[in-house]
């Protein structure tokens, strides 16, 4: 084996442990990355949770205070059946909007989806 013979043989394992470096690099930065697209996706899902979890608070604060004497209008609490001051049926009483039924939270007179105009609806 000549010396050239030598000198490529070395020049050729250089190259492949340089290859075989840089495809590690590329597989650990491969590795690395979806790793962080897992973890953001677990992120993300957090969020909507709790997200969910405040909208349907929400939600339950806004019946409860629906809830109404149908005769005196009193705030009722949500065990009570009959009001305690008039005997008058308890009632919950939602504002939505006539087209499509998403409740409206505010004193709004249109929905802000559809445009439909926001009525009250009363729930035995």
């Amino acid at each position: 084996m000549g010396f050239l013979d030598g000198l490529k043989k070395s020049v050729s394992k250089l190259f492949d442990r340089a290859k075989d470096e840089a495809v590690d690099r590329a597989k650990d930065a491969a590795k690395d990355k979806a790793d962080e697209m897992i973890d953001d996706a677990r992120d993300a899902r957090r969020e909507r949770e709790r997200e969910e979890e405040r909208r349907k608070e929400a939600e339950a604060k806004a019946l409860e205070k629906a809830r109404v004497c149908s005769s005196c209008g009193k705030p009722a609490a949500a065990d009570e059946k009959f009001c305690g001051e008039c005997g008058g049926k308890i009632v919950v009483k939602l504002r939505v909007c006539s087209k499509c039924g998403k409740r409206a939270e505010d004193d709004k007179k249109f929905c802000t989806e559809c445009g439909g105009e926001i009525v009250e609806k009363v729930e035995e």
